[in-house]
């Protein structure tokens, strides 16, 4: 099922959240898929696997931005991408063996619930980021495993890599927040990158609505990446 091309709401909702991923990573899927199905109206599979294209296209210019200003931690970022392509790949076969019904059905509560857990997150973030400042980072395999949840949960619901994760890495990691958003927008670039792929292959992802998505959402992430340079942490 596609959208029409070039819609100017789509265009208008990526340039929002392009802003918001720039500024905070956070966003590419806790809000763009939401508004897809409940404001453009686009089925939840395909808003889903719609999103993560969108995303990629948003992180590449967004963690190439915090790159290039060497506010990536890299070695976290490779430790997460080494738990998160297995797990997106888990999550795109459990998609795979379900029935079109089942995929609709299920992806919109579960999509309800990540949300959820998505807002809960932040909320922690905001009243807790004071408080807590590690001095070291955790175990190797504990990336790891916190990658793989991470790519069980973005390829299943287009959320979690900078709602979820961004709130573990600003409450367990001892990163700056702008060295936290970027190590998570290059994390998520190849997450987004690999569940694309599945997601493309099962028919799931609308390139009408990618191309509406991406001429709004690219420039807002530019945008939000340099509003996120100018302002305190």
């Amino acid at each position: 099922m596609e959208t029409e091309p070039l819609d100017l709401l789509q265009t208008a909702i990526g340039f929002v959240v392009g802003v918001l991923v720039g500024a905070t990573s956070t966003g590419g899927g806790a809000l763009l898929t939401p508004a897809l199905v409940l404001i453009a109206r686009v089925p939840p599979s395909i808003a889903i696997g719609s999103d993560v294209l969108i995303a990629s296209g948003m992180k590449l210019f967004g963690g190439g931005f915090y790159a290039l200003r060497r506010e990536v931690h890299w070695p976290t970022a490779g430790r997460l991408t080494i738990g998160s392509i297995p797990g997106a790949a888990v999550g795109i076969s459990i998609l795979n063996m379900m029935s079109s019904e089942q995929i609709e059905s299920w992806l919109t509560r579960a999509l309800g619930l990540v949300l959820l857990a998505a807002g809960t997150a932040l909320i922690l973030r905001l009243r807790l980021a004071d408080r807590f400042q590690p001095t070291q980072f955790p175990p190797t395999p504990v990336t790891v495993v916190l990658g793989f949840i991470t790519g069980i949960l973005v390829s299943m619901t287009s959320v979690g890599s900078g709602s979820l994760l961004l709130c573990i890495l600003t409450l367990g990691y001892p990163l700056k927040t702008r060295t936290s958003v970027g190590t998570d927008l290059v994390h998520a670039l190849a997450l987004s990158s690999a569940a694309t792929i599945g997601h493309a292959a099962a028919g799931r992802v609308d390139i009408a609505l990618v191309a509406a998505g991406l001429a709004g959402g690219v420039p807002g992430v530019l945008v939000g990446a340099r509003l996120a340079t100018s302002v305190p942490e």
